[in-house]
C-alpha cells in the first residue's frame, strides 16, 4: 500500500505542472521572438538560419517581419531575405499547437560558379527576387513563455535565389527546427 501511494504521489507531482500548462494562451498583444534554421555540416556544408519578431493582432493570429540568411560552400553561395510575415496557431487544450503561415520577402543571392552550374545562372554574380514562403508546423510549449518547432516550408521566386544538389533554382522546401519565445 505505502508503495502504491508513493507512486501516485510520484505521479501527481510529474502530472500537476504539466495539466497546470495545457491550456496554451496566445491573446492578442503578446510577443513572439524565434530563431529556426538547420544545417548540413562536414564535406559540403550548407547553413540556413531564420530569425522573427512578431505581434498578435488578435487571439492567436500573429504579424511580423523575419529575415533569413543561408550559407553553401558550394558555388560560394550566399543568400539572404527579409520581409513580412503572418502565422495563424490553432491552440486547442494541449501543449502542441499546430499553425500555418505566410510571408513575402525581398531575397538576394551572391555566388561563384567555376565549376559549372546548371541552370541560367551565369559564371558569378548576384540576383534579386521576391520570393513567397508557405508554412506549416507545430509548436510545443515546454513551459507558457518557450515553445519548440518544426516546420515545412515552401518558397517560390520571382528569380533563382536558392542553390539545391549543385543548381540555382527559384523554389525550394525547406524542414526547419527552431524555438519561439513568448512575453
Amino acid at each position: 500500500m505505502k508503495k502504491n501511494a508513493l507512486g501516485l504521489l510520484v505521479a501527481f507531482a510529474v502530472m500537476a505542472p504539466v495539466a497546470a500548462q495545457a491550456a496554451v494562451q496566445l491573446p492578442a498583444g503578446t510577443q513572439e521572438l524565434g530563431i529556426q534554421g538547420n544545417a548540413k555540416l562536414g564535406s559540403g556544408w550548407d547553413l540556413n538560419l531564420n530569425g522573427s519578431y512578431g505581434t498578435f493582432v488578435k487571439d492567436n493570429w500573429e504579424v511580423g517581419g523575419t529575415a533569413s540568411v543561408a550559407a553553401k560552400d558550394a558555388n560560394d553561395a550566399f543568400s539572404g531575405k527579409i520581409g513580412v510575415f503572418t502565422e495563424y496557431n490553432f491552440v486547442n487544450s494541449t501543449n502542441w499547437v499546430p499553425y500555418v503561415g505566410a510571408a513575402t520577402e525581398l531575397a538576394g543571392l551572391n555566388y561563384n560558379n567555376e565549376d559549372g552550374l546548371e541552370g541560367d545562372a551565369g559564371k558569378s554574380g548576384d540576383s534579386w527576387a521576391l520570393n513567397l514562403k508557405l508554412a506549416a508546423g507545430v509548436k510545443y510549449f515546454i513551459n507558457p513563455n518557450v515553445a519548440l518547432t518544426a516546420e515545412a516550408n515552401y518558397n517560390i521566386a520571382t528569380d533563382d535565389i536558392e542553390f539545391s544538389s549543385g543548381k540555382a533554382k527559384d523554389s525550394l522546401t525547406n524542414i526547419v527546427f527552431g524555438t519561439r519565445f513568448y512575453f
